[in-house]
């Protein structure tokens, strides 16, 4: 893990530091996801996209229990605060719709409103969307669907999940 993780950020670094021009977006992204949204364009067709965000989920989640050695699965209702950034390749279509499709990963805190506290949290999402780029004025519209795997864990337990996000987005493109 820690060698792909290194691999990713080594191939995301190469790319920001050999970008000729780029333009950047800022705004925020509502959904599965809430909160500031921002982008960077390092070719025409590759792009950065970072959300740091608050979002709300219904999980189905499973810990090994020490005590009693045996599995035990818990659905719940669960916040999550998030950093998600992505890499994303985008296919130019008519009409300033642009498609893409990329990959990232997640990390940041997560919490079921049963009040059985806070948790870390870590996973892997792809990332398959739209955005459409208005001529008058430089705004950007979004919207994507991130399906993806997560790990809830603290001192005692680690626990595996199906980690999805609906989200749209409005940013300013500068």
């Amino acid at each position: 893990m820690k060698k792909i993780i290194t691999l990713c950020l080594a191939v995301l670094t190469a790319g920001i530091v050999s970008a000729q021009s780029g333009h950047f977006e800022v705004g925020a992204v509502a959904g599965g996801l809430n909160g500031a949204s921002a982008k960077y364009w390092l070719t025409n067709e590759f792009g950065i996209q970072a959300d740091l965000a608050v979002g709300l989920t219904q999980a189905a989640t499973g810990y090994k229990d020490p005590f009693e050695n045996k599995w035990v699965v818990v659905d719940f209702g669960m916040w999550d605060f998030t950093l998600n950034p992505n890499a994303l390749y985008h296919f130019q279509l008519p009409a300033n719709i642009k498609l893409y499709a990329g990959g990232g990963f997640n990390i940041g805190m997560l919490g079921s409103f049963q009040g059985e506290g806070i948790i870390g949290k870590f996973g892997l999402n792809t990332i398959v969307g739209a955005t459409y780029d208005f001529d008058n004025i430089p705004l950007v519209l979004g919207f994507d669907f991130r399906p993806g795997w997560g790990m809830g864990f603290d001192k005692e337990y680690t626990s595996h999940f199906f980690d999805w996000k609906l989200a749209a987005s409005v940013r300013y493109r500068f």
